[in-house]
């Protein structure tokens, strides 16, 4: 990080310990509602009611950070955040605990748009490439590595709530014993609306794309604890299983990028969504076997699905003014955050029908409907040429505000070897 400003080793710090702490509770959450006997319905709802708030959040909090600044907005964040992690131990009711994930959602959101507006204010045009690739590994293996934490003690005790508590306030840390101000600079592209419509018109396997994206992977981290209790994990299989397929999405963006720089994105999305779905289905038709079985067939799932949404985002900006992106990139993350919502509620009720193999068939449902609409699209209308930009890869988790990292609203400074090419692509 030698040749990086000095202030992102701190955010990066905080970063690290926020993403460890969400990484445990999203499990721990999952494990212990099937511990108490939740109803897997209920276990939805309280998931969504997290991606709910993470979508108001988004929003209002950004308001409060034009208003009282970063920090004091991040502080205000991460303390909600410790309280109401704490809070899960010490009253075991689900709609208090419904109302908790809904303020912790609003929280998370305003933890990461804090840090993405500020590691984009003190990125350049120079090294904005290299910023994201660091933020891009720190926050996944950070997730990834609190999933893993679920085995550092009972799930069924209040100890872990507490661990997630600590974690969330040894986020502040960094930021307090450092004399440190607020973003240094903006992104200098000043951003044009587009209508809805316009954006359907020119990109809509892109924006069906954002919306399976978020329906799919909030349904997989909301209910696969759970679904791993339903079914005889352990409490160390369930932490393994969860981790292993978070890391997967490192390696599977750089690579189904690297091939969808070369082929009509759409074509990509479409083998991605034929792999998804009879994954989804060999999973629901053999939950009965061994662990690693299972989690190999998932990391193929989890691959294609981590990268649905980055693949998504890719496609619609082939097809957009830069002045265009921030403004469609938002609305790509309302119906991301649309999906969120909708989709653990929907796969629990589906698990409630179908026992816990449910959660796979509404997943490989899912995604044999975006194929056949990608089908749809690829072979009813006319073929017109657009020049692919390089992709670019996404965490798994993120705002609005990541749109200013994305170097591609910098296309001199993309030091990459694979040029821009035009593809053949049905509009």
């Amino acid at each position: 990080m030698r040749a990086l400003p000095a202030t992102l080793p701190i955010l990066f710090l905080c970063e690290i310990s926020f993403l460890l702490g969400h990484g445990l509770i999203m499990t721990l959450l999952g494990v212990r509602m099937s511990l108490e006997g939740f109803p897997s319905q209920m276990a939805g709802l309280l998931m969504s009611s997290f991606s709910l708030g993470f979508v108001f959040g988004s929003y209002w909090l950004e308001k409060r950070i034009r208003g009282v600044g970063h920090i004091r907005v991040f502080a205000a964040c991460a303390a909600s955040l410790a309280v109401t992690a704490m809070a899960h131990g010490l009253w075991i009711n689900p709609w208090a605990w419904l109302v908790w994930r809904l303020v912790g959602g609003a929280a998370t959101a305003g933890m990461l748009m804090v840090m993405e507006s500020w590691v984009s204010g003190e990125s350049t045009n120079d090294n904005r490439g290299r910023v994201l690739g660091w933020y891009m590994v720190i926050s996944t293996t950070s997730l990834a590595g609190g999933q893993w934490m679920l085995n550092l003690a009972d799930p069924s005790g209040p100890v872990l709530f507490s661990v997630v508590g600590m974690l969330f306030a040894l986020s502040l840390v960094p930021l307090s014993i450092h004399r440190i101000h607020g973003p240094s600079r903006h992104h200098d592209i000043q951003p044009r609306k587009i209508r809805l419509k316009a954006l359907y018109q020119r990109a809509p396997v892109g924006l069906l794309g954002a919306f399976t994206g978020g329906l799919m992977a909030q349904a997989f981290f909301a209910m696969t604890p759970y679904y791993g209790q339903e079914i005889g994990l352990t409490t160390a299989q369930t932490a393994r299983f969860m981790a292993i397929t978070t890391l997967v999405a490192l390696v599977a963006q750089w690579a189904l990028g690297r091939v969808s720089d070369r082929l009509d994105r759409r074509r990509v999305i479409l083998w991605m969504a034929i792999v998804m779905t009879v994954t989804g289905a060999i999973i629901s038709a053999v939950g009965n076997a061994s662990f690693w079985i299972l989690l190999v067939v998932a990391c193929f799932h989890t691959a294609m699905l981590h990268t649905l949404y980055s693949l998504s985002l890719a496609h619609t900006n082939d097809w957009l003014e830069p002045e265009e992106v921030v403004a469609a990139n938002a609305k790509l993350m309302i119906w991301y955050g649309i999906g969120s919502v909708v989709g653990p509620f929907s796969a629990s009720l589906v698990m409630q029908v179908a026992g816990p193999d449910g959660l796979w068939l509404f997943l490989g449902a899912a995604a044999f409907s975006l194929a056949m609409f990608v089908m749809v699209r690829l072979h009813g209308e006319r073929t017109e040429f657009v020049e692919q930009e390089p992709f670019v890869a996404v965490p798994v988790m993120e705002t609005p505000h990541f749109t200013e990292l994305d170097p591609r609203l910098e296309p001199q400074q993309l030091e990459l070897e694979l040029e821009p090419q035009e593809i053949s692509h049905h509009v």
